[in-house]
């Protein structure tokens, strides 16, 4: 929620809380805190690695997975946490807790409870780890047809993406040392921290599919365009980074130039072996593209047909009207 789950309030709701930024101090303190407590609740719990060079915290994060108890709810939480108020959407895995600013009275510190499913807590730690290196690494393989989102890694199937986004999408894996390899980069990644934000954009022009091609602003997506907006290092990359490093992205641009999305497809396909799951996708859906034409067909027939039979019996009517 990025810190602001209690600062605004709705019409005859509770009144807002001040959720002032925590210094690092204050943050890896409570961050520590908070983790021995929900360890007693969670089979495993983590704080994704924080961004490098942060000044200061909107927020707490922790993944859990696994409660230890049936009985575990987000009450039973807030007794655990001390928590003066709880935050929660119907549906979401995420429930947002405003606990006691330490030595600043009526002041609160918003811890962001993330529920995963165990098979993902370790990929979903590392796909939100490191604050916007997915969002960087996201654009970077986006023309390939590969994207990443809670679930894993996944190809986008070009056939079907235009028509429905949803089932073009073909999950690879989950695992982040696969994913890393497949990206051609270093998997220490999901393991520490950067040391700095220059050591981390150095990572992501590192990946072998990167180009500056795909931040220029014509290439740019809405949800690349909201980032630039509100991601400071999303856009201290585009803006300085890239142009300031200008070599090392031509360099990288050499190596990448014979990838293609149907080369990247391919591969993934054979290094996941997900082939025979591809081919049926594709198959399943040429076959409902099929019968939903000729259903579509068949009602233009019928809609031709009644027209006809419409046209028909005005005519007669017509005659009939005439001869009397």
């Amino acid at each position: 929620m990025g810190g602001h789950a209690f600062t605004t309030s709705a019409t005859d709701g509770p009144s807002p809380l001040s959720t002032p930024r925590m210094p690092p101090d204050i943050y890896f303190v409570l961050r520590d805190q908070y983790l021995q407590l929900l360890s007693s609740v969670y089979t495993q719990t983590a704080t994704p690695i924080e961004a490098p060079e942060k000044a200061s915290y909107g927020d707490i994060d922790i993944l859990v997975t696994l409660p230890k108890s049936t009985s575990t709810s987000a009450e039973s939480l807030a007794k655990v946490l001390g928590a003066e108020r709880i935050f929660t959407i119907l549906g979401s895995p995420t429930t947002s807790f405003a606990l006691p600013y330490p030595n600043l009275p009526n002041n609160y510190v918003q811890l962001d409870l993330h529920l995963s499913r165990p098979e993902t807590f370790h990929w979903q730690l590392f796909h939100q780890s490191h604050g916007d290196l997915w969002s960087l690494l996201g654009t970077t393989i986006r023309p390939f047809g590969l994207t990443p989102n809670d679930a894993g890694l996944h190809v986008r199937i070009q056939e079907i993406e235009d028509l429905n986004r949803k089932k073009a999408l073909l999950f690879l894996t989950c695992d982040p040392d696969a994913v890393l390899e497949f990206l051609g980069l270093n998997r220490d990644a999901h393991k520490r921290p950067f040391e700095s934000v220059e050591s981390m954009y150095r990572y992501v022009s590192g990946c072998r599919f990167f180009s500056d091609e795909r931040y220029v602003r014509g290439e740019r997506k809405a949800n690349d365009r909201k980032r630039m907006v509100q991601r400071e290092l999303y856009r201290a990359f585009i803006e300085d980074w890239l142009p300031e490093n200008a070599h090392l992205v031509g360099q990288q641009k050499e190596k990448n130039a014979q990838l293609s999305r149907e080369g990247v497809l391919q591969e993934s396909l054979s290094r996941f072996g997900k082939r025979e799951e591809y081919e049926n996708r594709v198959e399943e859906w040429r076959k409902e593209r099929e019968e939903l034409l000729a259903k579509q067909e068949g009602r233009q027939i019928r809609k031709a047909d009644a027209a006809e039979v419409e046209e028909y019996a005005s005519a007669w009517m017509s005659w009939l009207n005439r001869s009397a």
